[in-house]
């Protein structure tokens, strides 16, 4: 079977590009033959480990160079740019008898579904249905950009509806798409990497990982770790990540006055080193897709405390199960949360064990199981 998968850059450590990455070299392993096409830059290198039997087509159109264009030039050129790549993706597809396309969400939604290829189409949707509307308010909550977003939303299901598939993440995903679509099927991702290792949550270290970007919520994080320092000031908050709003959380953490109980460690190749070396697991997001690093964590066996931000986490924890789960938001409520897993070693130590126990759940071999059989029943349809 012959896949293409279309994303914009493998160059990146994202989690999409990395569970991405994770997947192909799964299914090269297991006889498939894939093509991957990038947008974005000239480059075929992968920055996680990309099996070298992979075939990568860099593009070349580079949509994110307008981004900072004025409006009707930024238009004019993205259209210019969207039917280059319509025609380029067509021509490949057809050249190399490709059985099935696979978007990860990005600018091939504009016009893939109505694309006249015999390939079977599929959306890999890496994000909740309401991501556009959230990134916008997550910069700016008022009432032009909570309308744009409902627009931008509405666009995405638009472009969806033709595909043969759409795979969410979540089955709170799936639940709100049954609303609108009926090509829906919902796959979890799976976990990065596997380890029998396990935390002996000894060490007086809270973790999270991931951009410093507006949507992973660090400021919050911030905020409320302020207030578990006035209680537990030996503990130590490792961030690892980097991003534009580096600087703003170093003068937020200085200006709190615990910027020596915070760590930035930057971009790292050995993350789930790291998760295995804390404690406890924090996710402070306004929103996700299906965060990876809460499988990464569970897979450690280290527990969580994270808000109950859509989607994702609470299909994670359930009932506080491997975790805990803080209304959206609260920030005293979350720390709070930290400082009950801080104090109760017991409780930290059975959330872990549960932990441990549900990543199976998530394993690679059971996840990819299903994206196999996904393939083999759109084959059988072809035929």
């Amino acid at each position: 079977m012959k896949l293409l998968y279309c994303i914009p850059t493998l160059e990146t450590s994202g989690g999409t590009e990395r569970i991405v990455v994770e997947k192909i070299n799964y299914l090269i392993d297991n006889g498939y033959e894939i093509i991957i096409i990038t947008t974005e830059g000239k480059s075929r290198k992968s920055f996680f480990n990309l099996n070298a039997k992979a075939t990568v087509i860099p593009l070349n159109i580079n949509f994110n160079e307008v981004l900072n264009e004025i409006l009707p030039l930024k238009l004019l050129k993205t259209k210019s740019k969207l039917r280059l790549y319509k025609q380029q993706l067509k021509q490949l597809i057809d050249r190399e008898s490709i059985d099935i396309v696979i978007s990860t969400g990005a600018k091939e939604l504009e016009f893939l579904g109505k694309l006249d290829i015999s390939a079977k189409k599929v959306c890999e949707l890496h994000f909740s249905k309401n991501f556009r509307k959230q990134a916008y308010i997550s910069r700016s909550a008022n009432i032009f950009w909570n309308l744009i977003g409902e627009l931008r939303t509405r666009e995405l299901i638009n472009q969806t509806k033709n595909l043969d598939k759409l795979v969410v993440l979540t089955k709170e995903d799936e639940s709100e798409w049954k609303e609108s679509n009926e090509n829906i099927t919902q796959i979890y991702n799976f976990s990065a990497f596997e380890s029998e290792e396990v935390s002996n949550l000894n060490t007086k270290t809270v973790i999270a990982v991931g951009r410093l970007a507006e949507q992973k919520g660090f400021d919050l994080l911030i905020d409320a770790w302020s207030l578990v320092v006035a209680e537990n000031n030996d503990w130590i908050l490792r961030i690892l990540g980097t991003g534009h709003l580096e600087n703003q959380l170093k003068e937020q953490a200085k200006r709190l006055g615990i910027f020596d109980s915070i760590v930035f460690e930057g971009q790292t190749d050995f993350v789930a080193e790291k998760i295995l070396q804390s404690a406890i697991f924090a996710l402070s997001s306004r929103y996700e897709g299906f965060p990876l690093v809460l499988l990464e964590s569970i897979t450690c066996g280290v527990p969580i405390v994270s808000f109950d931000c859509k989607t994702g986490p609470s299909e994670i924890i359930t009932a506080n199960d491997c975790g805990i789960l803080v209304q959206d938001g609260n920030i005293h409520e979350f720390a709070k949360s930290l400082i009950k897993v801080m104090n109760d070693e017991e409780l930290r130590k059975k959330m872990g064990e549960k932990a441990k126990e549900k990543s199976r759940f998530f394993s690679k071999k059971f996840i990819m199981n299903q994206w196999t059989a996904l393939f083999d029943e759109l084959m059988k349809v072809k035929k």
